[in-house]
C-alpha cells in the first residue's frame, strides 16, 4: 500500500511562522510534524510516498531528499495552483490508481502511530476507512456521526454550534475509485465524503488518543506538550558535556554535541536539541524545546516554549508559554509576560484580526530571523513578524 501526504497548503492562520515553511515543516518536540508522519508511516509498513507540495517546497525536498536517509521511497507532485484537498489528490492518479492507499493530511499531530488502528480497521472491513476523533471544541472542523456498526451514517460540513463531536482525523484508507468520483464532483471532496457516508460505505476508526489539528499559533505549543506528555524516559547522547553541576529530573532528552554549563537545572519533560548550548545557572523547565544550534545565556529561565532551531536568547531573560521561529536573536534580559495583571482570557492580533484564544497564559509569538535588542518585555500574545529588528532599549 502507498500513502499520499498532502504538505501544499498556506495556513495564514498560523503567521508568522507559516511565511517562511509549510505547516508540516513546522518543528515539535525536536522533529518536524512530516518527519513524524513519515516515522509511523514506516512503522506500520508503509515506505513509497507521495508527497504533495507547493508552498516553501524547496524546504521540505532538501531535507527529506528521496526518503532514502528516512527508509522510504519519496514521490514529489507539485499542486501549482492551492485549489483544495481533492484537487491536490487529483494530481497523484496516476501513482494511485491501482490499489487502496492511505490518504494523510499533512498538517495534523498524534502522540502515538495512528496508522496502525486505521489499517487494522481497513483489514477487518476491507471497507474504506476515516480516522476519527473527539476534540475538546468541534466546531472548526466537519462533524461526523456514527452508527451501531462504527459507520459513519452522517456528515455535517459546517456546524453552527459549539459542540463535542466525533470529526475527520485527516487520515483515510480510500479505494481507488474516490479518483473517477473526484472527476464526477468537480475536485469537491467534501461532496465525495457525503456520497460515499450515502452510500453507506466509509467505516470509522476511532482514535482516543492525542491528536491536534493546528490553527492558530498556540496549537503549537499545545502539540508540542502532547508529544512531551508521552515521553517516559530520559535520553541522553554520549557526546553531550554537563560541566560541573547540572540537575536534571524528568523525561529529558538532549541531542548529540551538546554543552551544558554548571549550575543549570532540567526538569523534563524538555529537549535541547544538537550542537546547543545552555549558559551557567540557567533554568529549562517542562515542556521547553530548544532546536539545534541554539544558545541560552547565562541565568536564563524558559517555560513550556518552542525554540525552532539556530536560536540566540541573552543572558538573564524569561521565555514562557513562547514560540521562537528559526535564526531569533534576543539581548539580555528579554521577558515575554505569559499573563495579563488580573489573569484574563487573551487575545492576539494576527494580521487584522484580533482572535481570542481562551487561554490565560500565553506568551510571545516571533518570526524567523527576527532580532531583538536588550531589555526587552513583550506583552502576552505579542507576535512579532519576520525579520524584524527591534533595537536596545537605552535609558539616558
Amino acid at each position: 500500500m502507498k500513502a499520499v501526504i498532502l504538505a501544499a497548503n498556506l495556513s495564514i492562520r498560523l503567521s508568522p511562522f507559516i511565511e517562511t515553511r509549510c505547516k508540516p515543516m513546522i518543528r515539535i518536540a525536536g522533529h518536524y510534524i512530516l518527519e513524524n508522519s513519515i516515522f509511523f508511516l514506516k512503522e506500520a509498513g508503509i515506505h513509497d510516498i507521495v508527497l504533495v507540495v507547493n508552498h516553501q517546497q524547496d524546504m521540505v525536498r532538501q531535507y527529506f531528499g528521496s526518503g532514502q536517509t528516512f527508509g522510504v521511497n519519496l514521490e514529489y507532485v507539485v499542486q501549482e495552483k492551492l485549489e483544495g484537498i481533492g484537487h491536490a489528490l487529483s494530481l497523484c492518479r496516476s501513482s494511485l490508481e491501482k490499489k487502496p492507499f492511505l490518504l494523510v493530511y499533512g498538517d495534523v499531530m498524534t502522540d502515538y502511530n495512528p496508522f496502525l488502528s486505521i489499517l487494522q480497521t481497513y483489514s477487518e472491513t476491507d471497507r474504506e476507512v476515516a480516522l476519527v476523533t473527539l476534540p475538546e471544541s468541534s466546531k472548526e472542523f466537519g462533524n461526523v456521526y456514527l452508527d451501531h456498526e462504527m459507520k459513519i451514517s452522517r456528515l455535517v460540513e459546517k456546524p453552527q454550534a459549539n459542540q463535542s463531536n466525533y470529526v475527520f482525523a485527516g487520515m483515510f484508507v480510500l479505494f481507488p475509485k474516490i479518483f473517477e468520483l473526484l472527476a464526477e464532483k468537480q475536485n469537491d471532496v467534501s461532496r465525495c465524503y457525503e456520497q460515499m457516508v450515502e452510500s453507506n460505505k466509509l467505516q470509522a476508526c476511532l482514535w482516543e488518543k492525542g491528536w491536534i489539528d493546528m490553527i492558530h499559533p498556540w496549537h503549537i505549543l499545545d502539540a508540542n506538550k502532547m508529544i512531551m506528555s508521552s515521553w517516559q524516559t530520559a535520553e541522553i547522547d554520549s557526546t553531550v558535556k554537563l560541566l560541573g553541576h547540572v540537575h536534571i529530573e524528568g523525561a529529558v532528552r538532549i541531542g548529540p554535541g551538546v554543552t551544558i554549563e554548571s549550575g543549570t537545572v532540567l526538569k523534563g519533560p524538555c529537549y535541547i536539541g544538537s550542537n546547543s548550548y545552555v549558559g551557567n545557572n540557567s533554568l529549562i523547565r517542562n515542556f521547553s524545546a530548544i532546536g539545534p544550534d541554539s544558545i541560552v545565556g547565562y541565568g536564563s529561565e524558559l517555560k513550556n516554549c518552542v525554540l525552532f532551531g539556530n536560536n540566540d536568547v541573552g543572558r538573564l531573560s524569561f521565555v514562557g508559554d513562547s514560540v521562537f521561529g528559526e535564526n531569533v536573536k534576543s539581548g539580555s534580559g528579554l521577558t515575554t509576560v505569559n499573563h495579563t495583571v488580573d489573569y484574563g482570557q487573551i487575545a492576539c492580533k494576527a494580521k487584522l484580526d484580533l482572535v481570542e484564544t481562551g487561554l490565560t497564559k500565553l506568551g510571545a509569538f516571533i518570526g524567523d530571523s527576527v532580532s531583538i535588542g536588550a531589555r526587552h518585555t513583550l506583552g502576552p500574545g505579542s507576535i512579532v513578524e519576520s525579520k524584524k529588528i527591534i533595537a536596545d532599549f537605552i535609558t539616558l
